[in-house]
């Protein structure tokens, strides 16, 4: 009778310690289970940041442009630079360089609109001229100051830069970075509003521009001036 009973204990021990052990194997795959796929987590997190990262340094160039067009309030177009179309000249230019580069571009556009007739238009851009005065411009959607390479556009007003680019230049240090200008005129070319840009940015690059008759803008003749300007830029 006692040796029934030892060896029914026996079975139940085994049967007991049987069962430990697969709980504890049951335990250690979870466990193992929990923590591969929390790694795997992390390097799908890690995966996609470093392609945000990615994605952000491969877009290096922007296009800043100021026309009288670029307003808060009004869906018209300055006779000062017109185009057939209903463009700016200078926001036609913008955007066969966005074609051939690529990047960001991104309108300047002033406080407080200007008059779209031409002789209003041309009387208060004298009047800031005259006075020195500094146009505030709504915040950019973008930094200029984190790109490589800034294109900025504009027309010449009163044989040189509109004043809220002046705005722009004191309220940004592009030091370091390429500044590449490009303009619509009326005959006075580039106005020496390249050399300005030096002298207002000392510590960036500025390389000569390229100025276009507005009269032009919207030629092919002057879509291939353009292109071909483009190409020949030392850009990285």
């Amino acid at each position: 009778m006692k040796r029934i009973l030892s060896i029914i204990l026996a079975v139940l021990l085994i049967a007991s310690l049987a069962a430990c052990g697969n709980g504890q194997k049951t335990e250690t795959t979870a466990k193992s289970d929990a923590t591969t796929s929390k790694a795997d987590d992390t390097a799908t997190q890690a995966e996609a940041a470093q392609q945000g990262a990615k994605t952000s340094a491969d877009n290096d160039i922007l296009i800043l442009y100021f026309s009288a067009d670029n307003t808060k309030d009004v869906d018209a177009v300055s006779t000062a630079t017109p185009m057939p179309n209903g463009e700016s000249s200078v926001k036609w230019i913008a955007d066969i360089i966005h074609d051939e580069v690529g990047g960001d571009i991104e309108p300047i556009i002033p406080s407080k609109d200007y008059p779209l007739e031409y002789d209003a238009l041309a009387d208060a851009a004298k009047a800031e001229v005259d006075n020195n005065e500094r146009p505030a411009f709504e915040p950019l959607n973008v930094d200029p100051t984190q790109y490589k390479t800034v294109f900025i556009g504009y027309p010449i007003w009163w044989y040189t830069l509109p004043m809220v680019l002046e705005t722009f230049f004191d309220t940004y240090d592009l030091s370091g970075v390429t500044i590449v200008p490009f303009n619509t005129h009326a005959g006075s070319r580039d106005g020496n509003t390249y050399n300005m840009i030096r002298e207002r940015e000392p510590n960036a690059n500025v390389i000569d521009g390229i100025a276009i008759a507005g009269s032009d803008a919207g030629s092919d003749s002057a879509e291939t001036q353009v292109v071909e300007w483009v190409k020949k830029l030392p850009l990285e």
